[in-house]
């Protein structure tokens, strides 16, 4: 009896991995990493995209019945502890509903959590949140979707510049037009309103082409805007207007607001000889073009990311890969005169982790073991200026003056990361990981984590 209830759970657990469906994929789901790992090996390339995150795709032979799927689980670690549950239903093929709640006994602990923590404890558990939810439909070229998630938009793994998988999430609305080789999307939404009142919106448009077999380019322009109970502008709402054109010929819907601060993507990725990926990001947040604003040493706001990745082991089950990485972000980059509209959600960055001001070249290595185990080893060196933003997430810049980059008393950091992750049983994962920095201002660290991953999954169709 114990061994045939065990195959339903491991057969209901595969079921729900294996199934595809239309939202964003939970980060630490293994569907998640190995979705991305894949991308690294060159296997479907068609699906590759530089509007991220990684998503689940939906099977459009699926019957017209309502099919109810469903996770619940717990994650521990000796510093971290979370209840969670995971909920998609699919109605007649095309109409998807998703949730993602989970509550934690110390939201400081997570990266991308943002609930709010309680003063009191209740059965040792501090704050709760939705990280993920929303209705969408989607078919095979059209995607409608109003929830909440995140956007994480570039080429390349764990590159992306201004918007991140990491981040905190948002509510936003979405439209996806996928035309084979060509895609477009556009997408605003809501990311909080302060203590003063101040209403902050972000809004992003972008196309893309694919030929389906090793190049992808992507082009793109993501905006923030903000005011004083300012309500949802429709100039940025127009999924075909440009920032640039609402701000020149005011067309805002408040005004004496000093406009939004936009930024410009160029993406590429590259798939050579079947086995090295090559990504690249370059992003350009104020242009300078007025020979005027040249002669008073204005320089434009600038960052790129590279990463090359080369896999010489690529079997059915298991793999081997090697890559190098190098990102840089401008001093005054994801930064505006208003301080409200800097690249920031929650107290925390919407973009790469580390802010402005700061640069890393990086080396790592990972390994797919049976399509069990996941090991990664990272090493490299940070160099974080002064007017890193991170240290006020809301300030605005001070000028756009040219400067020495990283700016002022430079931070130097050396580190070194390990993570292993090893599902034991489908519905069993065992983690975990080794961190190492030394760095000029804060000296030596060395911080290590282990822990477990239970849940328990099922399906059903009405």
């Amino acid at each position: 009896m114990l061994f045939k209830s065990f195959n339903k759970i491991k057969y209901y657990t595969i079921f729900i991995i294996a199934l595809c469906f239309g939202q964003e994929i939970p980060n630490d789901f293994y569907d998640f990493q190995l979705r991305k790992l894949n991308l690294d090996l060159g296997y479907n390339w068609k699906d590759n995209t530089s509007f991220g995150p990684v998503r689940y795709k939906h099977n459009h032979n699926g019957t017209d019945s309502l099919n109810i799927n469903t996770r619940f689980g717990t994650f521990m670690t000796k510093n971290q502890k979370m209840l969670y549950g995971y909920g998609h239903f699919t109605f007649k093929k095309y109409f998807h509903g998703y949730l993602y709640p989970r509550i934690v006994d110390n939201p400081n602990n997570f990266r991308g959590y943002s609930g709010i923590p309680r003063d009191i404890s209740r059965a040792g558990f501090t704050s709760g949140e939705t990280d993920i939810s929303g209705i969408s439909f989607e078919n095979d070229w059209i995607i409608l979707q109003i929830g909440r998630g995140r956007q994480s938009w570039g080429t390349g793994n764990d590159i992306q510049l201004a918007l991140s998988e990491k981040s905190n999430s948002y509510d936003y609305a979405m439209l996806d037009l996928d035309f084979e080789r060509i895609k477009v999307r556009y997408f605003h939404g809501y990311l909080e309103t302060d203590s003063n009142s101040v209403n902050r919106y972000i809004t992003g448009r972008g196309i893309e082409l694919n030929n389906n077999r090793n190049l992808l380019l992507g082009l793109s322009e993501i905006i923030i805007y903000s005011g004083k109970d300012r309500p949802i502008d429709f100039s940025y709402f127009n999924p075909m207007s440009t920032h640039l054109e609402i701000e020149l010929n005011d067309r805002q819907n408040k005004s004496g607001i000093n406009g939004g601060n936009g930024v410009w993507q160029l993406s590429l990725d590259y798939l050579m000889l079947h086995n090295f990926r090559f990504s690249f990001n370059y992003l350009i947040d104020e242009f300078v073009l007025d020979k005027k604003q040249k002669d008073e040493g204005k320089g434009s706001g600038r960052a790129f990311s590279i990463k090359t990745v080369f896999s010489p082991i690529k079997k059915d089950n298991s793999s081997f890969s090697c890559y190098l990485s190098i990102i840089s972000v401008g001093t005054n980059t994801f930064r505006h005169g208003v301080g409200y509209n800097n690249f920031a959600q929650r107290n925390d960055p919407l973009g790469w982790a580390i802010g402005s001001d700061s640069r890393e070249l990086k080396f790592g290595l990972s390994w797919l073991y049976r399509k069990k185990i996941i090991t990664r080893l990272n090493f490299g060196v940070r160099n974080i200026g002064e007017k890193n933003f991170i240290n006020n997430l809301y300030a605005p810049y001070e000028d756009y003056l040219d400067e020495p980059f990283p700016s002022g008393n430079v931070n130097n950091i050396n580190f070194v990361t390990a993570r292993l992750d090893w599902w034991w049983k489908p519905n069993i994962v065992f983690f975990s990981d080794l961190n190492f920095d030394k760095s000029d201002n804060a000296g030596s660290s060395l911080r290590s984590n282990f822990g477990i991953d239970i849940f328990y999954g099922f399906n059903k169709s009405i």
